[in-house]
């Protein structure tokens, strides 16, 4: 009895420790890594920059949102939509710094069946296809832009049709990240 709750403790431990694969507590089968496989913080992009900003301006308008609320009890007119139209702009504009780094999620279990050339041909394939959804959704993005841009937001003095460009331009960004991904991982420049 003992002898078979080793025989599968070990097997999960050699099927949990295979290599490539990493935990999510880091590293592999869940231990700190080590100096030999840890690898070199990503370049920050142009997007990641913006979505900092947006981020600290976000913050600064919900603190100012429950100061003006539960501290002075008067609450400010625009805030809660600013906050509301930053959330949905950092939401995208992240994404598109995401993307620059292939760091959105993915089905991998049939990756994993395959071998190095078709996984390499498999993921270039995955990353055409989603540029071309961003790219679809950056197109509707700026034509519901040009349609709402003579309306503006409730609170706030500021045309709709911002934030549709703004969210326009993420997604091409997204998608021209994305193609440069699909078409590098074709070449054979990236790793498979």
């Amino acid at each position: 009895m003992q002898t078979d709750k080793d025989t599968r403790r070990d097997a999960m431990t050699s099927m949990s420790v295979s290599p490539g694969r990493e935990s999510a507590a880091g590293g592999e089968s869940g231990l700190s890594p080590t100096a030999s496989d840890t690898t070199p913080a990503p370049k920050w992009v142009l997007e990641d920059h913006i979505a900092l900003g947006v981020m600290i301006l976000l913050g600064g308008v919900v603190f100012a949102q429950f100061l003006s609320r539960y501290v002075f009890n008067h609450s400010i007119g625009w805030t809660e939509e600013g906050a509301r139209m930053l959330l949905v702009l950092l939401v995208f504009i992240g994404a598109a710094g995401a993307a620059s780094r292939g760091a959105h999620i993915n089905v991998e279990i049939l990756e994993l069946m395959l071998p190095a050339r078709a996984k390499r041909w498999l993921r270039g394939f995955n990353n055409l296809l989603s540029a071309a959804f961003f790219g679809y959704v950056a197109w509707l993005a700026w034509q519901v832009g040009q349609r709402v841009w003579n309306s503006s937001m409730s609170t706030l003095p500021i045309s709709k049709g911002w934030l549709y460009t703004v969210i326009a331009v993420a997604c091409a960004a997204m998608a021209f990240r994305m193609a440069r991904q699909g078409i590098a991982c074709w070449r054979g420049k990236e790793g498979g």
